[in-house]
């Protein structure tokens, strides 16, 4: 598979703006501020951990209408994987030849500043996969 690296680790939070304090108390330094993506419905930031892990935190914009609604019913915490990929048509495809269904097709992130897109895992993980 082309994929070449982790991105970050996605991280659902029902408030950004708490969670990111908590996670600046525990050492984490901001790489992206927040950024609201009208596009997908969230606001996200991204954070550096420990020299080497980034998180991104996600949260709504909205109550009511949002992507990350199943996850913050089950309480937040870690959503999702995200990759770099140098061509994000072809990864879709290899995901979807090893079972993984499309469960958001590609789509800009304004954070990124670039295309990104989410596969669900027969085994339970999402993953994002974001061009380089």
């Amino acid at each position: 598979m082309q994929k070449k690296a982790l991105a970050h680790l996605g991280y659902v939070v029902p408030h950004l703006d708490r969670a990111l304090k908590q996670f600046q108390r525990e050492g984490g330094k901001i790489l992206i501020p927040p950024i609201e993506d009208p596009l997908q419905k969230v606001k996200v930031c991204l954070l550096q951990l420990d020299e080497i892990v980034h998180i991104e935190l996600v949260s709504p914009l909205h109550p009511d209408d949002h992507p990350v609604k199943a996850r913050l019913r089950r309480g937040g915490g870690l959503d999702h994987l995200c990759y770099y990929v140098e061509n994000l048509e072809t990864a879709l495809l290899l995901e979807q030849q090893q079972g993984g269904m499309v469960v958001c097709p590609p789509i800009y992130a304004v954070a990124f500043e670039r295309e990104i897109a989410f596969v669900h895992r027969r085994s339970g993980l999402l993953i994002e996969l974001m061009c380089l």
